[in-house]
């Protein structure tokens, strides 16, 4: 899968570019932003040719709005209120927009404070 964006709150004009990867932000902002983000992402891996269908900048936001997440397979809809950060611990969904601001800003230790230990385990993974 690699990344897909997702809208933590469905309210509100924030989304989050996520990397399955490394289960952290890779971007985030208003929806005007991540439209150029994508726009910029797409022209850099495809050149001048135009997205279409599925992949388009405008398809995934739409696919975030109406389900909370632009994944195709439905992975990390409105249902899903905890993601695994970084394998870490667990980010709750509504914390995630603070969360790639803070990131953003540098404060990784205050994301870390963000986040719930996995079931097994009575701590946080820090630094």
């Amino acid at each position: 899968m690699g990344h897909i964006l997702i809208k933590p709150v469905p309210d509100r004009d924030e989304y989050v570019y996520w990397s399955t990867v490394v289960e952290a932000p890779i971007a985030f902002g208003s929806r005007v932003e991540m439209l150029a983000e994508f726009a910029e992402e797409w022209k850099r891996d495809h050149g001048d040719i135009p997205p279409q269908g599925w992949r388009s900048p405008e398809a995934r936001l739409a696919r975030a709005d109406e389900y909370g997440s632009s994944a195709v397979d439905g992975f990390f809809r409105w249902d899903e209120t905890t993601l695994i950060f970084e394998q870490r611990g667990l980010l709750a969904r509504k914390d995630l927009y603070r969360a790639a601001e803070l990131l953003h800003e540098e404060r990784e230790a205050e994301v870390w404070d963000l986040l719930t230990p996995f079931e097994d385990e009575v701590e946080v993974r820090r630094g």
